[in-house]
């Protein structure tokens, strides 16, 4: 049997994957032609359900955004043997423990099993410690029977929090439910700033995922609940598809910062206008706002997604990875606001002007910016009481942020 792989989703083979000279191609299957209508994005907006096959410029894209980036990649790459250019084998190595809803696999496998986090490898202390200790060899936690991938380039571990809220390892394609992110050395307190401006958003109203932070074998780590995945108290995992905007557009993860040619936020607002449920305009700019508000500068476009419904229905994922950056003397914007390059630059009037140009109503827009920023006081105080450790200087920015903002 040729060497191909079977691409998953929610217990159907939906497409295949094959690679020609190390040029990867991708196939819907009949099954999938016969479910979906043509058109529909089943596992992306760039890959939309047509009988002809997708090339290397559009498929590669789209799988690099479910691998890991930079020095991770390289490790996990030698780790299983592959160059870390080979986008196919990696995927390959990989792919039964993707970000949203995909299981890939070879084709001469069977079905994936059910999704339950039961079927995860218990971890006692010492486990859990050792696999902290070791991220830097072995990035996600992935080796042996653990096939994971996560788009970035920050250490991060994948586990499974188990029905008795123990942790587990994600062996034989068990869904990860949780990912664990240790202290960045060249930034100090990266775990307290990413749990106080998560917390902020939290206390503003907007959707959000869940974090907690924790210590193991002496290193400092923020717990993220993964929103692509929902756990019953049975352990039953359903896995949730979405992409990011990078995928969405068909841009490599190199270019996901508006400067390396990356889709800028009209762009990525045109696709939320055309695509997704009412009122994500609005959460858009909500978004943008906490960005401003809190200092954070790296909002690019990995760092906004879109979630796939079973019903079709597409909508903006809840926000995650926002961190101040403004307090490492990093005011750079990832995605320009309205032409504005820097963070601490960005005033209530761009705010609007950029999401007029959306399509929103001017009216509608200024309010929308107004409401967060009146509301930020009580945010701001509240994830500092919620966020032991976190330094004067991250509160601060925020506050300088805020009053900024106010008075423009």
């Amino acid at each position: 049997m040729a060497d191909e792989l079977a691409v998953w989703l929610h217990g159907t083979w939906v497409a295949t994957i094959d690679s020609a000279r190390r040029r990867v191609r991708l196939t819907y299957t009949d099954e999938a032609r016969g479910l979906y209508a043509p058109g529909t994005p089943v596992l992306s907006l760039s890959l939309p359900v047509r009988a002809e096959r997708f090339p290397q410029g559009i498929v590669r894209p789209f799988l690099d955004g479910l691998l890991p980036e930079g020095e991770s990649r390289r490790v996990i790459a030698r780790a299983v043997g592959v160059d870390a250019e080979d986008t196919y084998g990696l995927v390959r190595a990989l792919g039964r423990d993707c970000a949203g809803a995909i299981v890939i696999q070879p084709v001469e496998e069977s079905a994936p099993p059910p999704s339950t986090a039961v079927t995860a490898d218990p971890l006692s202390d010492e486990e859990l410690a050792d696999l902290v200790r070791n991220l830097r060899n072995a990035p996600l936690g992935a080796g042996g029977r653990v096939r994971v991938s996560l788009a970035g380039v920050q250490e991060k571990l994948l586990l499974t929090r188990m029905p008795d809220n123990t942790w587990g390892r994600p062996v034989d394609g068990t869904p990860s439910t949780h990912i664990l992110k240790p202290e960045i050395a060249a930034y100090p307190n990266t775990i307290e700033n990413e749990a106080f401006c998560m917390r902020v958003a939290k206390h503003l109203g907007l959707r959000v995922a869940n974090v907690e932070t924790t210590e193991v074998a002496g290193r400092k780590l923020i717990v993220v609940e993964r929103y692509d995945r929902m756990v019953q108290p049975d352990g039953t995992v359903e896995r949730i598809h979405q992409e990011d905007f990078c995928q969405a557009t068909g841009a490599r993860p190199e270019h996901k910062y508006q400067q390396d040619g990356g889709p800028p936020l009209k762009r990525i607002a045109e696709i939320v206008a055309a695509v997704t449920v009412r009122g994500s305009l609005e959460r858009l700019l909500q978004a943008v706002t906490l960005n401003t508000l809190v200092g954070n500068g790296d909002a690019h476009a990995k760092n906004l997604s879109l979630l796939h419904e079973r019903s079709g229905v597409l909508q903006l994922a809840p926000i995650y990875d926002v961190m101040c950056t403004l307090t490492y003397d990093d005011d750079r914007l990832a995605m320009y606001v309205d032409d504005v390059h820097r963070t601490n630059r960005v005033t209530t009037q761009r705010l609007a002007n950029e999401a007029a140009s959306w399509g929103l109503p001017r009216r509608r827009c200024e309010e929308i910016v107004a409401d967060i920023l009146d509301r930020a006081p009580g945010a701001i105080d509240a994830a500092r009481d919620e966020t032991a450790g976190v330094p004067d200087a991250i509160v601060s920015t925020a506050d300088s942020q805020l009053t900024q903002l106010r008075g423009n």
